[in-house]
């Protein structure tokens, strides 16, 4: 059994097939995938309908769970009164199983996937493809949210706009979103470039999946926060030591010797390295040799970041921290820092602020 403690569980971040064993351990846990899409598609509507008064709204909805998604907005906003319009790529009644259930219970019209559905819209939903998309975006998907991209109304993106992969954050014809709602946790791909700048606002709905699949799954991924290192910062009176050994690696980019996205190159040179990387560039990771990673949102940057963050790093290394816990909470110190003192923020300052910071 996974023994991952709670603020690791809180803060995973769930690859493509994660997220899918997280719903099968959720229907042998007793929620239905019926519930889980109903689920979803409403939580969908209350954040839109949290936001926005009613007013003309349409869902477009891909072939598979994503649209199924999107039909249960589209029939939950009309419900409450909203004037919905539904367009799908591909034959509604060729859905199968949840979603072909749910789409069968919106009663009105559903039009053909085209940038003239856009017409007279003022709110977009984006349900077509999900986080597991692999391919480019081509034909009608890649018209119309193009189309979408170049007008004035908002996109809500459900779980990634479609285009962004959920592992990576690679974009494959994506278009800006100014809410993405995803469900149960994040995924790597909201927290990466340029995906991260493609969600917009990133909410995390609950819908019914229990804790307890995380007795199963056990995620390597995680986003920063002291709740994942609190508990190995060093107390007040800690003793200062020597380091032995070259200390944490900073580095500007993701390794270039390797392939692949960021995530994946960052981890291949700590384990190759056996040493924690905290890479610094578009993206901010920590990577350990086991293919443990954490990902940091982007903060406030100085003329000396690295010379500063290294030095935070230090410092807690030599006050007994371990390697990884160190760098993650040295990058996050480093912000607070920077939000504290402005960014004149020298190394020489780093003894200083600690003591505050950690308290």
């Amino acid at each position: 059994m996974n023994t991952l403690e709670a603020g690791w569980r809180q803060n995973a971040l769930l690859t493509v097939r994660e997220m899918a064993q997280a719903d099968r351990l959720s229907v042998l846990a007793g929620v239905s995938s019926f519930e889980l899409m109903g689920n979803a598609g409403a939580a969908v509507a209350r954040e839109i309908e949290r936001r926005w008064t009613p007013r003309p709204l349409v869902v477009l909805c891909g072939p598979g769970n994503n649209g199924g998604d999107g039909f249960v907005t589209a029939h939950r906003l009309a419900e409450a009164g909203w004037p919905v319009r539904v367009a799908m790529w591909g034959d509604p009644n060729a859905l199968k199983g949840e979603a072909g259930r749910h789409a069968q219970r919106w009663q009105g019209k559903v039009q053909a996937l085209s940038p003239a559905v856009l017409d007279g819209a003022q709110l977009i939903v984006d349900a077509l493809f999900g986080a597991g998309l692999s391919r480019a975006l081509e034909g009608a998907v890649l018209d119309t949210l193009a189309a979408a991209g170049r007008g004035q109304a908002p996109i809500i993106a459900i779980d990634t706009p479609s285009g962004v992969m959920g592992d990576t954050g690679e974009a494959l014809g994506a278009v800006a979103a100014v809410v993405t709602v995803t469900f149960f946790r994040k995924k790597p791909g909201h927290l990466l470039s340029p995906g991260r700048g493609l969600c917009g606002e990133v909410i995390v709905a609950d819908i019914g999946t229990p804790d307890t699949v995380f007795d199963t799954i056990e995620p390597l991924a995680f986003e920063n926060h002291p709740a994942l290192w609190r508990a190995d910062l060093p107390r007040a009176e800690a003793q200062e030591r020597a380091l032995q050994g070259p200390g944490v690696l900073i580095v500007h980019e993701a390794p270039v010797a390797y392939t692949g996205d960021t995530l994946s190159r960052t981890r291949a040179a700590a384990r190759d390295r056996s040493t924690v990387m905290v890479v610094q560039g578009r993206d901010t990771l920590i990577a350990a040799p086991d293919g443990r990673a954490i990902l940091h949102p982007p903060g406030p940057s100085t003329t000396d970041a690295d010379d500063v963050l290294n030095a935070i790093i230090q410092r807690l290394l030599a006050q007994g921290m371990p390697a990884f816990s160190a760098a993650a909470a040295g990058v996050w110190l480093h912000d607070a820092a920077v939000a504290e003192s402005g960014p004149g923020l020298q190394p020489k300052d780093v003894p200083r602020l600690l003591p505050r910071l950690y308290a």
